[in-house]
């Protein structure tokens, strides 16, 4: 399955950026050599703000989709991207070198590529949502400040001001112009899913949503278990799944001959007397799901099988499962959840992974010019290494 875009239009990016640029320019002790452009434990002396002051910070880099990248913003992407490959992989001593996951590539070019993704993403949703007439609310103002709020609590204490704030920023070169920025962009990346979408996907037509689970593969089904297997997880003897195979048989012979609603009532009234799934708690109208996220047997099973058809008995490593196919609905819960532990619904997942396609094509479509100088920078030079 898909997974959602990786953009990072997070607006608490700020504190976890601090904690992982603080040591840029040092070589990672866990690094191997064989991974590390410098060895481990080398100190690589970088003149990052040498680097800054190379250019004007207003400059600009470069445009998407004609909305200009300033010298400012794409030098932060650089830094950010530098800090996180020397965290893997240790302090580099020469940025002309091979990547090591690729030969074609030298290290310097491999950052700056990173770079120019991380702004191509912000620039690309911001033309977009502007066209799409997205604009930010006063819910979205609101939170924004909130937010402001509480980065200088956690960086510069209760008692901590604006400026304290911004000059401990400055030091990791994210001026209060790209801090409001990327702040800004965070609350439109939200703002443009549930202007088009739906906050949870309300906007979808059923049929948009079916459309979705037939092309990814949902399915949705309800089954009684019966474990053969003990509260470790261990498997029964051969004895006690004996017994529970009798057990299952029993229930599958009080099902045999039903179908529609009569065969739905037994089956549900025997679920919640017999089942030993801990799952049906969670989800007592049945399991939504698709390739990978139920085991081979049900899922291959459930497969098989038409909306409103009975199973034969299917033996997992879990125990032995009765399944009823279900047709699938918008409204099915499926196996993945929210912050709190919810099951989403399967139109909340549908707008979510339409959403990734969407923003995807728009960073995939967009137009990107580079002004002279900047599209082949000499990190080297740039950064002072001799």
């Amino acid at each position: 399955m898909k997974k959602l875009v990786s953009i990072t239009l997070c607006a608490a990016l700020v504190l976890a950026l601090l904690s992982g640029c603080g040591s840029a320019g040092e070589a990672d002790p866990s690094a191997s050599p064989e991974s590390s452009p410098a060895a481990s434990g080398e100190t690589v002396d970088l003149d990052w703000d040498g680097a800054r002051a190379a250019y004007d910070l207003d400059a600009t880099v470069m445009t998407v989709d004609g909305s200009p990248v300033t010298w400012g913003e794409y030098f932060y992407w650089l830094y950010y991207c530098y800090s996180q490959y020397s965290g893997t992989f240790g302090a580099v001593s020469d940025f002309s070198v091979p990547y090591i996951y690729d030969e074609n590539s030298t290290v310097g070019g491999v950052i700056a590529d990173e770079a120019k993704n991380y702004a191509v993403q912000y620039h690309a949703l911001e033309v977009n949502a502007a066209a799409e007439g997205v604009t930010l609310t006063e819910e979205d103002e609101a939170a924004i400040a909130a937010l402001l709020e509480s980065d200088i609590a956690e960086l510069v204490g209760e008692d901590g001001t604006e400026e304290e704030l911004f000059e401990v920023l400055e030091q990791n070169y994210v001026s209060r112009e790209l801090y409001d920025y990327m702040n800004r962009m965070a609350a439109l990346y939200s703002r443009t899913y549930a202007t088009i979408y739906g906050a949870g996907g309300e906007n979808l037509t059923d049929e948009q949503v079916l459309a979705f689970a037939d092309e990814y593969g949902y399915m949705s089904a309800k089954h009684i278990l019966i474990l053969t297997t003990d509260e470790e997880g261990n498997a029964l003897d051969d004895a006690a799944k004996a017994e529970k195979l009798a057990e299952m048989e029993d229930i599958r012979a009080q099902l045999e001959g039903k179908t529609g609603e009569e065969l739905e009532t037994a089956f549900d009234t025997l679920m919640q007397e017999k089942s030993e799934d801990t799952g049906l708690a969670a989800y007592p109208d049945g399991y939504c799901f698709t390739s990978g996220e139920m085991v081979s047997e049900f899922s291959e099973a459930t497969a098989a099988l038409e909306p409103g058809q009975l199973s034969d008995i299917v033996e997992s490593s879990f125990g032995y499962h009765l399944i009823l196919r279900e047709t699938t609905s918008p409204d099915d819960s499926v196996m993945q959840y929210d912050s709190t532990g919810t099951p989403y619904d399967l139109r909340a997942v549908a707008a979510a992974l339409l959403y990734d396609d969407q923003i995807n094509g728009w960073i995939a479509g967009a137009e990107i010019v580079w002004e002279p100088g900047f599209e082949e920078l000499d990190f080297n030079s740039l950064l002072g290494i001799a």
